[in-house]
């Protein structure tokens, strides 16, 4: 298949735009991207300002598949993600993972966790208010873990019985810090890394056009095999294999805690228990301790 892509300088999201074409009635293959989303937002509803630095682009999919293959969609793409950054930076393909159940991470060991604090806007690693390098909550007394530095998020929802995937790479980092979101994660970007040579808006299509050829490939068989010809790819980069995770809803209620053995075919988290006994987690976040 081959994208038709629709570029902006500034929308409220890619999302909105890919909603008001599926409410159209457009077909699949559509992909939306805006330099500037001035009501950007994430998986769970969380909300920001997206400056010009990352690349935001949304897709529209109308997959015939069975409901119960749709969960791993998300896998899928973040696996398209990571294959489109490989292309563009190769040296950075053994450092990059998919972190279920949304984001591309990049494994790396900061000289101390106050530099990464500090490089990443924060006053200590693990001060008042959770902190990007800890997932504890105010008042836990755990300790920080290491940390993994986000370079990606990635939202799927379905919409009008079609599918709109978000997609939100961090390029360069944007000249006003304090636009950057915060979350549990320390972000890192593209021209940190090396690249990213040129105008800036050169690079953010760079990223678009590649995501676009990788997902291109991937989900026309994906929709034929399903996500059973990308386990073994998924499991050999996945971040949380062997960490042991509290799984959260938002109110911070605990859904399953365990060890990290797998992702099971229908994308399901699979841990194992201090009791050896294996759960399936299909929501919450985890929490690596």
């Amino acid at each position: 298949m081959q994208f038709r892509v629709e570029s902006f300088e500034t929308v409220t999201s890619t999302n909105d735009l890919i909603k008001r074409a599926i409410e159209e009635g457009k077909p699949e293959g559509l992909a939306v991207r805006g330099l500037r989303q001035t009501a950007g937002y994430g998986r769970q509803g969380r909300a920001w300002e997206s400056p010009i630095g990352g690349m935001y682009q949304s897709f529209l999919l109308r997959p015939e598949v069975p409901p119960a293959q749709l969960p791993t969609l998300s896998l899928l793409v973040g696996l398209a993600v990571r294959r489109a950054v490989a292309v563009l930076v190769p040296e950075l393909e053994d450092r990059m993972q998919v972190k279920w159940p949304n984001d591309i991470v990049v494994v790396e060991a900061p000289a101390s966790l106050d530099e990464a604090a500090s490089a990443a806007g924060e006053g200590s690693a693990c001060g008042e208010g959770p902190s990007p390098l800890c997932d504890a909550a105010p008042g836990d007394d755990s300790q920080p873990r290491h940390p993994f530095h986000k370079l990606c998020g990635i939202s799927t929802e379905m919409h009008a019985r079609a599918l709109c995937v978000g997609v939100g790479v961090n390029v360069a980092r944007p000249v006003d810090a304090a636009s950057v979101p915060t979350g549990k994660n320390v972000p890192i970007y593209l021209d940190e890394l090396g690249f990213c040579e040129g105008p800036v808006e050169d690079c953010i299509n760079a990223v678009a056009d590649a995501l676009c050829d990788q997902l291109a490939i991937v989900y026309p068989l994906w929709c034929e095999q399903g996500f059973e010809p990308f386990q073994a790819e998924f499991d050999a980069c996945s971040a949380l294999s062997g960490r042991f995770v509290r799984m959260e809803d938002l109110s911070g209620n605990v859904l399953a805690a365990g060890t990290v053995t797998r992702v099971a075919p229908d994308g399901r988290l699979v841990l194992r228990t201090p009791e050896g006994v294996e759960v399936f987690a299909s929501s919450g976040e985890a929490h690596i301790r």
